[in-house]
Order: structure tokens, then C-alpha cells, then sequence
């Protein structure tokens, strides 16, 4: 068996997205992520997808149509922003996993990867999960640093690391009342 960043990712979504979860693909790219995890959070679950090119943002969205997943699904025409989370899920709602994507990416800005991961983790419930993707060539101890500079103390952290990339998870530690 060869470890590979994508089985590993593979694997943990089969384990931990649920029916009824609201997820949040922040950089949904070519949107297979969005139409599996669309599979996943059944009828009364919701994906919501980030893309930043619009022809990506068409085709995911005639992928999910094709595969009759249209209504678990809505497609933001846009990155990930403040402003775009607000709009669909408002001040109250918080989302139970947030996936942000850069494993494509030739290269990783760490001030972008830690301003949407800011931006996410305010969306994000209590004991959620905030997942970012990144390639073999970005080094993971640098952009955890980045992330857990602000994230510290109201976050445990896991890494994953194979030779086609990383993935690091965070997870919303519950505020003490």
C-alpha cells in the first residue's frame, strides 16, 4: 500500500462527514471534493462551495446537477470571504467542517492560507473541524506555525504528511463557560 495525501484525506471524510452536516469546500477547485461530500451530507445536510473561477463554479455545478445532488449543494461564484460566508450562513449558523484546498497550488502565500483560515474558523462550530490542504512542495511545519500563531489556544491540532502533500486538521476546542 502507498500512503498518498489524497487516500488519507479520502478516508477521513468517509469517517467524519455525517448526515446533516453543513460543510464548507473553501477552495472547491474542480469541485469533485463538493459533489462527494454532497453524497455524504444527505438530504437535510449542505455544501457549500468556494470557487474562485467561474467555469469551475458552472461545471461543479453540472456535476452535482448530472448526479441529482443540486439541492445538497450551493455554489458561490467567488473565493472564500468573510462577506460570502455571512451571506449564506448568516450570523448564527456555524458550519461543522471547513476544507481549504491549496494542494494544487504551485505555491502556498502563507498570509492568504492564515486569512482564510481566520475567516473560517469564525464560521466554524465548537468541535469542528477546519481542514487545510497542502502540496509536497509547501513545507506543513511552516504553515502550521502560520495558523497556530492565532489558533493556539482554542485549537488542537493532527498532520498527516506523504510525499504528494499534507493535510492539517484543526479542531474548534469547545469555550469554557
Amino acid at each position: 500500500m502507498t500512503f498518498s495525501n489524497e487516500r488519507f484525506l479520502q478516508n477521513f471524510l468517509e469517517n467524519e462527514v455525517q448526515t446533516d452536516m453543513l460543510v464548507v469546500d473553501g477552495h472547491a477547485g474542480n469541485g469533485q471534493k463538493t459533489r462527494f461530500l454532497a453524497s455524504r451530507v444527505g438530504k437535510n445536510g449542505m455544501v457549500l462551495s468556494f470557487h474562485d473561477d467561474r467555469e469551475a463554479a458552472n461545471k461543479t455545478a453540472a456535476s452535482l446537477f448530472m448526479a441529482g445532488l443540486q439541492e445538497r449543494a450551493t455554489i458561490e461564484n467567488g473565493g472564500l470571504s468573510e462577506e460570502g460566508l455571512q451571506k449564506e450562513l448568516g450570523r448564527l449558523t456555524k458550519a461543522d467542517l471547513m476544507i481549504l484546498d491549496y494542494s494544487s497550488s504551485e505555491t502556498v502565500n502563507h498570509h492568504q492560507i492564515n486569512a482564510d483560515c481566520d475567516v473560517a474558523w469564525e464560521f466554524l462550530k465548537e468541535s469542528g473541524q477546519l481542514l487545510v490542504l497542502i502540496s509536497a512542495n509547501d513545507d506543513f511545519s511552516t504553515v502550521r506555525k502560520v495558523i497556530l500563531t492565532d489558533l493556539a489556544d482554542c485549537a488542537s491540532s493532527a498532520l498527516f504528511a506523504a510525499d504528494d502533500g499534507s493535510t492539517l486538521i484543526f479542531e474548534k476546542k469547545a469555550t469554557e463557560e
